[in-house]
């Protein structure tokens, strides 16, 4: 899911650059630059704040997946220990609930993977929209004609002075902290 907004956001991006490209002013030289949209957000502040919130929610879903998991070794022990002293009646029971509780973990397992991308969506939309108006304000400012994104396939080479991700983490992370004194007040 992430990918798909990132490919999105990418594309915008893109466009906009070309679009500006076409209105350029009398001028023969493009003013160019690429980000690392996926870097930007591993290493930027509200970026590590929402990587966190995601880690933890992950951790929660795990540990429910883990403790049945934990559950259905415990009777697939107990029925391997056990099975030869049990009547075919209890053996057939413990087989029945054995099978039963694994279709219940797929379950759960299915259920924490779609919660966990809503999850991801919910909390990355969010962090693309800032940066998105980021990225905007400093294509106006410093007037770039092109941004493109670092790791698009195509791109095989970038030079370091047309690399702007630390500038846009550090602009990103201004940004950031005034939309926090923003909510704060």
């Amino acid at each position: 899911m992430h990918r798909n907004y990132l490919k999105l956001f990418l594309i915008f991006v893109f466009v906009f650059g070309l679009i500006k490209c076409v209105y350029a002013q009398n001028t023969n030289t493009l003013k160019i630059g690429v980000i690392d949209v996926k870097k930007v957000v591993k290493n930027s502040k509200y970026g590590k704040e929402v990587m966190n919130k995601l880690q933890q929610k992950y951790n929660e879903l795990s540990v429910k997946i883990q403790e049945k998991a934990q559950k259905i070794q415990d009777l697939k022990d107990e029925i391997e220990k056990k099975s030869s002293l049990w009547s075919q009646e209890v053996r057939e029971k413990k087989q029945s609930e054995y099978q039963k509780m694994l279709r219940e973990l797929k379950t759960m397992q299915e259920d924490a993977q779609y919660e966990m991308k809503e999850y991801e969506k919910k909390m990355l939309d969010p962090v693309f929209k800032e940066l998105e108006k980021v990225i905007d304000e400093f294509v106006k400012v410093e007037k770039y004609d092109l941004i493109l994104e670092k790791n698009q396939p195509g791109i095989y080479y970038v030079s370091e002075e047309l690399d702007l991700t630390q500038k846009i983490i550090d602009l990103f992370d201004k940004h950031y902290e005034k939309l926090k004194k923003k909510q704060g007040k």
